[in-house]
């Protein structure tokens, strides 16, 4: 009989179970995200005493509070039960988790005005959204096994904190030999210019070609690029096949099933043709640095040079600079002789390495060398297929693409602060390389290190008279409410860009005094995504990142 009793009993049990998992509904952030859409938590204020959990009354929650027991009512919470399900004996853990609750929703359309609303009442510290961590990321492309380098450099932990359409808000510039735009790990990446795109579908087709300028930048239907080698709008690559292999290190479609993956993710490349129809390099290659320059490219790949300096070719670079536009460039393979564009100022010299992080025989060194990054056995698109290649061209594209993901998830950081963040993330490698020492640049890369805290306390350089900045809830719907303080009287203007850096509101601009300052953004007439508040003060910039969740 006790036998029968424990089998009805674990019957119940799991069917109890299966219920309860079934209705456990998931959702998903812009940023990819996971959460759940019916829970969320709550921490009560320190000096409210525990709440009343699993009781209702008169069909209602009822946790011994009123304010808290009203919105119960008005929003429909069906259940308030304590976060942690054992019994504490610490103290310290019973004190912090005495204050925190799960509240479940019966109605999951007022979500997030159900947070808002707890999270506007005197009693209530916080309210936040029941998020769901992933394991460590790994993303499904078949040929990731061969990619030793990603996680050598530790790229896969970088992933772990920016990846997805995120990093989408870069672009860059692959001046090379044509890039296989509509290759299938290339095509989802390849930057589209809006004004050119007259069909709007986001990619270059025949509906995009009428024969003007319409964006008035002096090149007809330059809707991906231009091919400077033929004077035509096919970037696309006619031999050598080097600036695709350099663009799929660089950024090849990552996670979507297909080939590799590149260190970039999902950063646009903007393909630009710098070579004849036979694969040689005319002068037109600084064309290409500068229509890249022009047209928003916020990072440009050259891996190529010479060991020629001139003096045009080094303004043209200060001018690129000056528009806060990052020049990457390989070290090449003549010993110690500098190579050019790497070696002139401004411009993160790259030379490479191998699994060992030493340097291999081919690869350029010298003072003027800036970073190191993997160059042996790189997994390239090659056709339709695969090759490992080596060469500094390789180590370049991948820091590329490490910049790429900087200025993703730094959007306001100059050309500066992402090179020095690069070069001071790095890994030592001087004392494995005897005779080279610092001729290998400040190390090999790691992608992670700079990624490892979400405000890297080192980096987050502030604004003159500037203490803080940040913005509640996050995600949000319909409004923001973005606060900083200030040390000093100064003049700051407060504006709101999207994912791809479009300044798409200014929130505030004028003097203000010294102090805490509030502001809150509507958002309601702008759509769900990612968002980035911006302050700007004496020539510098703060940034702080939001979603916006309908």
């Amino acid at each position: 009989m006790k036998e029968i009793f424990a089998i009805v009993m674990l019957i119940s049990l799991v069917s109890n179970a299966n219920a309860d998992a079934q209705r456990v509904a998931i959702d998903a952030f812009p940023d990819g995200t996971k959460y759940i859409t019916d829970k969320f938590v709550v921490v009560t204020e320190d000096n409210l005493p525990p709440l009343i959990v699993n009781v209702n009354r008169h069909d209602e929650t009822f946790t011994g509070v009123e304010s808290i027991d009203r919105l119960c009512g008005e929003l429909g919470i069906e259940r308030v039960e304590s976060f942690y399900k054992g019994v504490l004996r610490k103290p310290n853990l019973k004190k912090t988790l005495d204050r925190i609750y799960i509240f479940t929703l019966s109605d999951v359309s007022v979500f997030s005005t159900t947070i808002k609303a707890f999270n506007d009442i005197a009693e209530i510290k916080s309210a936040e959204f029941m998020t769901i961590p992933e394991f460590h990321y790994e993303p499904n492309d078949p040929f990731l096994f061969q990619q030793w380098y990603l996680p050598h450099t530790q790229t896969l932990e970088a992933w772990d904190i920016v990846r997805g359409d995120t990093t989408r808000h870069s672009i860059i510039a692959i001046i090379d030999t044509g890039v296989d735009w509509d290759h299938d790990d290339l095509q989802p990446n390849i930057w589209v210019n809006d004004l050119e795109d007259l069909n709007g579908n986001g990619v270059f087709d025949s509906g995009d070609n009428n024969y003007i300028d319409d964006d008035d930048n002096g090149f007809i239907d330059d809707v991906i690029g231009w091919d400077f080698g033929d004077n035509d709008n096919d970037p696309s690559e006619d031999a050598l096949l080097h600036g695709s292999a350099v663009a799929s290190v660089a950024s090849e479609a990552t996670d979507n099933d297909i080939l590799g993956a590149g260190i970039g993710f999902s950063s646009r490349l903007m393909p630009v043709k710098a070579a004849n129809s036979d694969g040689s390099f005319p002068i037109d290659v600084w064309n290409g640095v500068i229509y890249a320059a022009d047209n928003g490219a916020q990072i440009i790949n050259c891996s190529w040079g010479t060991t020629f300096y001139n003096q045009f070719e080094q303004d043209i670079i200060n001018a690129v600079w000056a528009e806060d536009v990052l020049v990457i460039a390989s070290a090449g393979a003549n010993g110690d002789t500098p190579a050019y564009p790497a070696a002139y100022d401004n411009v993160i010299a790259v030379t490479a390495t191998d699994q060992d992080d030493r340097k291999p025989y081919f690869a350029g060194y010298g003072e003027w060398v800036d970073i190191s990054a993997p160059g042996i056995d790189i997994l390239v698109i090659s056709g339709n297929d695969y090759e490992f290649h080596n060469g500094t061209s390789y180590s370049t594209a991948m820091v590329s693409g490490l910049a790429a993901l900087v200025r993703a998830w730094y959007p306001d950081y100059s050309n500066y602060e992402t090179e020095n963040l690069i070069k001071d993330s790095a890994e030592p490698i001087d004392h494995l390389n005897p005779g080279y020492q610092g001729m290998l640049g400040a190390g090999r890369i790691n992608a992670y290190n700079c990624f490892e805290t979400t405000g890297n306390d080192n980096y987050q350089y502030k604004l003159p008279g500037m203490t803080y900045l940040r913005t509640y809830p996050n995600p949000f719907n319909p409004s923001a409410t973005i606060d900083y303080g200030l040390v000093e009287s100064i003049l700051i203007t407060l504006s709101i860009y999207n994912l791809l850096g479009q300044r798409i509101t200014t929130v505030f601009e004028g003097v203000q005094n010294a102090g805490e300052h509030t502001i809150t953004w509507d958002a309601s007439a702008f759509p769900s995504g990612v968002y980035f508040a911006r302050l700007e003060a004496e020539g510098r910039t703060e940034n702080v990142k939001m979603i916006m969740l309908k």
